[in-house]
């Protein structure tokens, strides 16, 4: 989909809904709706799916109507299914994963996200899509306690983080793994790294294209205090702590933020600014009324525990213990509930897949032989192309056809016509099945296009006269008159490294011009030509079978 298609003003409208969400400014759900009802405008279904995907996206990194994220995403899904927008689809499953772990769904988390990975695979290598999924897997490992594994995945995730430096949330995709890379480090104990971590921070910040606001999500402050405590530097960690202090006391937070409210308060409590941990929690309170998630409410009690225990109140300990266990039960009766929730929409989503692949399929394979059809061929050679293209190796195209396939439809029937097809067809895909590299499709009529992917003259003619004996050997009954009938095919074939310039249809033009030549003098050969011009020299050099 290009946003182009749909008009200047939708192209103005898609820009500043980017920009708002680079600033992460409430302004983005505004756009957002503005986008969607557009989109019901214009009735498009790729730009509802767009659409609707960013206002959940929306709902998620700034808000607290859990509600409203979820319907959008569901909506956003379906849409994107029927139009086949993997970039954004893979979009979406990450998203599912990560409101399952909110629930405590960990195993569904993981299985949206590896869905998310299948996804992006179609995307190509400049696609920073593989990189927010595995820094989400990274942060399960980190969650369970395997720190190494956790870096790992977060390594990686950098590194397709940066494939795509127009995503509006590239700065803040990139601080954050410098933030979750420092947290691995602190826990391992390794110096060096949580200093470079720090200081990859600080250069971002010196960057006048960084928006300056990003630096003050609670991540990233939180990575300087708990960094700079850690390396012994007072002054700057004090800092940090005031800034962290300040803002849990006063402000509310969406979704994405809980966990980090909760592991800022254990650390406060672990360094002795415990009165404030106090502050802190009632504060967020606020936020998790909003919420209403019990897997969230009972984090939100496990550390509330935690501080009256420290703070050596006992009947408030009490209360939150109480609290914790009702959480706990209405988590398990939540987790239930949105497990089949959950698995519902995955059922739902693979139904839509699978019915998506049924259709393409059909569009792209041909009914009566099950080869691929002249839109699969297309497809397959503009890769196959660029490839050999790239490598500098061979590509070769062949051109078969049935001889004499109109009289033979004609005398025998349709019926014995289309089993003939069929049995050619089989043969071809034996042909296929018996070495990587070979790919066939069904032209149009009697005719079939293979193609040898980076294979020398000698081995293209051993199998091109192959499948040729084998299709003499097929024999028929002619129910009429009860006896066997054969037939025999024809192949043109070029082969050569392709330059810039070729494309299919220029091998093709050269496959059918040998095609030409077998049925002028034999039929039932093979020619194999290597240029698209046909000559006497061009003859003299070809191989015939």
């Amino acid at each position: 989909m290009k946003i182009e298609d749909f008009g200047q003003d939708l192209v103005l409208l898609n820009e500043e809904m980017l920009k708002e969400r680079a600033k992460m400014s409430g302004g983005f759900i505004t756009c957002c709706n503005k986008m969607v009802k557009r989109a019901k405008e214009i009735g498009d279904v790729n730009l509802l799916g767009y659409s609707y995907y960013y206002l959940a996206d929306a709902y998620y990194l700034l808000s607290t109507e859990y509600r409203k994220f979820n319907t959008n995403l569901l909506k956003a899904i379906e849409y994107l299914q029927s139009c086949g927008d993997m970039e954004h689809l893979a979009r979406c499953y990450n998203l599912l994963g990560i409101d399952a772990l909110n629930h405590g769904n960990t195993e569904i988390a993981l299985d949206f996200y590896l869905n998310a990975l299948k996804y992006s695979e179609s995307l190509g290598n400049t696609s920073n899509i593989p990189g927010l999924i595995n820094f989400n897997i990274g942060q399960i490992y980190y969650g369970n306690g395997d720190i190494r594994q956790a870096l790992q995945y977060v390594r990686s995730s950098y590194k397709d983080i940066r494939k795509n430096k127009k995503d509006s949330l590239y700065h803040r995709n990139l601080l954050y793994c410098y933030a979750a890379q420092g947290d691995c480090y602190i826990d391992l104990g390794k110096v060096d790294p949580v200093e470079k971590c720090l200081q990859a921070i600080e250069q971002m910040e010196q960057d006048e294209l960084v928006n300056p606001e990003i630096f003050q999500d609670l991540p990233i402050l939180d990575i300087k205090m708990r960094g700079y405590y850690f390396l012994g530097e007072t002054a700057l960690y004090e800092k940090y702590a005031d800034m962290l202090s300040y803002q849990l006391q006063n402000n509310m937070f969406p979704l994405d933020s809980m966990d980090d409210v909760y592991k800022i308060c254990r650390f406060f409590m672990k360094v002795g600014r415990v009165g404030e941990v106090g502050r802190i929690l009632k504060n967020a309170k606020r936020s998790l009324d909003d919420l209403n998630i019990a897997n969230l409410r009972k984090g939100y009690a496990e550390v509330c525990v935690e501080f009256y225990d420290k703070m050596d109140l006992a009947e408030d300990k009490y209360r939150a213990l109480a609290d914790y266990y009702h959480a706990s039960r209405e988590q398990e009766k939540e987790s239930i509930a949105n497990y089949r929730f959950f698995m519902n929409i995955r059922t739902r989503l693979s139904s839509i897949e699978q019915e998506n692949v049924k259709l393409l399929k059909q569009a792209e394979t041909d009914p009566l032989t099950g080869l691929g059809n002249r839109y699969s061929l297309n497809k397959y050679a503009d890769t196959a192309f660029e490839e050999a293209y790239a490598q500098h190796r061979s590509l070769a195209v062949e051109i078969l056809d049935v001889d004499n396939f109109k009289h033979y439809n004609d005398t025998y029937g349709h019926q014995l016509g289309d089993q003939c097809l069929k049995k050619v067809a089989e043969a071809i895909t034996d042909l296929c099945k018996s070495r990587q590299g070979i790919k066939a499709f069904r032209y149009g009529g009697d005719e079939f296009v293979i193609i040898y992917e980076g294979m020398d003259d000698t081995e293209i003619m051993d199998h091109a006269t192959q499948l040729r004996d084998q299709i003499a050997d097929l024999k028929f009954e002619d129910k009429k008159s009860g006896r066997a009938v054969g037939i025999t095919v024809s192949q043109g074939v070029r082969n050569s490294v392709p330059s810039e310039t070729n494309k299919l249809w220029d091998y093709m033009y050269a496959a059918d011009n040998a095609l030409y030549q077998v049925k002028e003098h034999k039929k039932g050969e093979v020619v194999l030509l290597h240029k698209a011009l046909i000559s006497q020299k061009s003859l003299d050099e070809a191989q015939h079978s």
